[in-house]
């Protein structure tokens, strides 16, 4: 009989998401995978004890979104699962944690109120409020001329504002990434801002993997410190909020083709003209969104139709 140590084999990586497959795993059979899988064709199971899957809400870059029923409070509930490399990022839990127990004390009645992180070894999800409603970009392209007209914002625009006065005055958080996506509706006609808190976190973790330079939000929304990767503050919500309403109104972004970047750093959105509509974008003019709520509520002295960057 041979006295050589018995042969120890190399681990497993999946190549999906990275993580080290458990030996006891079948042949390529990542847990965190196949069971995002499962989840992906699985309603009604019910997860991490509690939350009983109904129907998928929406997929993205940073997961599958879930409509779940919480059975411990007995409410409907939205369920953002992570990818399978944030779960096994040990620094990154840490953050998540941290930025779950910030987000119990961001409550206002226009931002999206987010209720737990919850994970085991193999997934893990948000646990938020669930909107019955859909976005403003959504909403915009169901129209008929795919423009919103100006009195049909003015209302949603002014909970905006209230909601990110609130959050940037109150509660110190900002939101880097404001868009029209990340502007809900509901079926009562309120506003609801998705995506601050936690969430933003998580789309941070994976941003740093994949993108240099430190910058966080979407190009077109993007305002020039954010470019530069510099420390973000209100202001730049304030321009995403302004690049958002341009939008809104006119079927696209101030910058939507050619060098982006380039012309966010260097140019001033064109005077834009349809109709009665009559957009001017100058560059930052209000500081605090409470006073660009007035503005775009009629309580200020500028005319209808008239957006001010």
């Amino acid at each position: 009989m041979s006295d050589s140590p018995p042969m120890i084999s190399a681990p497993r990586v999946c190549p999906q998401c990275g993580a080290e497959i458990p030996p006891d795993a079948p042949e390529g059979g990542c847990p965190g995978c196949l069971l995002q899988t499962a989840l992906d064709a699985s309603g009604g199971q019910v997860v991490f004890g509690r939350y009983r899957l109904v129907r998928v809400l929406g997929r993205g870059g940073m997961g599958i979104v879930w409509l779940a029923r919480d059975q411990e409070l007995e409410r409907d509930v939205a369920l953002k699962f992570l990818p399978g490399l944030i779960i096994h990022d040990a620094a990154v839990l840490s953050d998540l944690k941290r930025e779950t127990k910030r987000c119990l004390e961001l409550t206002h009645k226009n931002i999206v109120r987010i209720y737990d992180f919850v994970h085991d070894e193999r997934s893990g999800c948000i646990s938020m409020e669930y909107v019955d409603g859909g976005t403003l970009s959504s909403l915009r392209c169901d129209k008929e001329r795919k423009v919103f007209e100006v009195a049909e914002l003015t209302d949603w625009m002014g909970q905006l504002c209230d909601a990110l006065d609130y959050a940037h005055n109150h509660a110190h958080v900002i939101h880097r990434d404001l868009k029209p996506a990340n502007l809900m509706v509901n079926q009562r006609g309120e506003l609801k801002v998705s995506d601050f808190g936690i969430a933003r976190s998580l789309e941070d973790s994976m941003s740093g993997r994949t993108k240099a330079g430190g910058r966080s939000g979407t190009l077109a929304y993007m305002s020039p410190q954010q470019l530069e990767g510099e420390r973000g503050t209100h202001l730049d919500d304030i321009y995403s909020l302004r690049a958002s309403v341009y939008e809104l109104l006119t079927s696209k972004p101030p910058f939507y083709v050619g060098n982006i970047d380039r012309q966010i750093r260097k140019k001033i959105p064109h005077r834009w003209h349809n109709g009665e509509k009559n957009l001017r974008l100058r560059r930052s003019r209000f500081q605090r969104c409470g006073k660009m709520g007035g503005r775009l509520s009629g309580k200020g002295s500028s005319a209808a139709g008239t957006v001010c960057y």
